[in-house]
């Protein structure tokens, strides 16, 4: 019987999702691809894939349903790749409560569902790798995309905890931050714009204008960026960072953000001070947060 690794990819009808497939298929790793229509992961199953329908937006009850059934194909998963999700552009103001609950339970939920559906198998293993696709846009905050950028943020976030909360169990978790490659990812179907027109939003009106209009001439070759991803994550003998940002733009636009803040917050530091209690003196041994 086969013991070569598992990946288990959502979101694999194109893009990034459809090329990690590949290039682990490539590398002569098993590949579980899912995506919600099925029929879209036909040339991914005459590659050697194994392809099931997942909607990462069903109720946790089916996700947990979902995982049994993954699991049971090879009896393991060793790589949870979490990159189903679309962009929801605009201003924040621009979007219904509607469509930014639309956002976080694809990008955000999903996620959240979906790992915890496994983790349970992955932690009496003492194994695996969660890898949650995020976006340079998670630590940009970019106008126009602020729902899009938080649903990333949170991804951030919730990445770098459980790289600490699984350390335990011998499980690893990162988040890959891609810059801008050249997927389908602006199209209609994974692009869409706040309902609510509000043309003071000159700025984010501009952004999104200017994103749609790049579509097809991205600076990212997605074959490349996946088998990098590919490539990364299934490193045995390094500990994976939290966060990585993937492309040259990434790289710069996030090293960039971080520095700004860095700046920033030592322009303001003496705000941040003088708040203890009077003679508190500071135990290096006590509980911090």
């Amino acid at each position: 019987m086969a013991t070569t690794p598992v990946f288990l990819i959502t979101g694999c009808s194109s893009g990034l999702g459809y090329e990690m497939s590949r290039a682990a298929l490539d590398r002569g790793f098993r590949v579980i691809a899912t995506a919600r229509r099925v029929e879209t992961l036909q040339t991914l199953k005459e590659q050697g894939a194994t392809i099931l329908s997942l909607d990462v937006t069903a109720p946790a009850a089916d996700l947990v349903t979902f995982a049994q059934t993954a699991w049971e194909i090879y009896g393991q998963v060793d790589y949870l790749v979490n990159n189903a999700g679309y962009v929801q552009g605009g201003a924040i103001e621009e979007n219904t409560p509607e469509e930014t609950q639309k956002q976080f339970n694809t990008n955000v939920f999903g996620v959240l569902n979906l790992t915890n559906a496994f983790l349970p198998y992955l932690r009496k293993r003492r194994s695996g790798t969660i890898v949650n696709i995020s976006s340079m846009g998670g630590s940009l905050s970019l106008v126009g995309a602020g729902v899009y950028c938080a649903s990333k943020a949170a991804i951030d976030s919730f990445s770098e905890t459980w790289s600490k909360e699984l350390a335990d169990f011998s499980v690893r978790c990162i988040s890959i931050q891609p810059g801008m490659f050249r997927t389908p990812v602006s199209n209609s179907t994974n692009s869409q714009r706040g309902s609510r027109q509000i043309p003071e939003y000159i700025a984010a009106n501009e952004t999104m204008v200017g994103y749609n209009a790049q579509t097809g001439t991205e600076r990212g070759d997605p074959a490349k960026g996946a088998a990098r991803i590919v490539e990364f994550v299934t490193q045995t003998n390094e500990d994976l960072p939290f966060c990585l940002a993937v492309g040259p733009d990434a790289f710069d636009n996030v090293r960039g953000a971080f520095e700004r803040r860095i700046a920033e917050m030592d322009r303001f530091k003496e705000w941040s001070m003088g708040t203890d209690f009077e003679g508190y003196v500071a135990d290096p041994a006590a509980y911090t947060i």
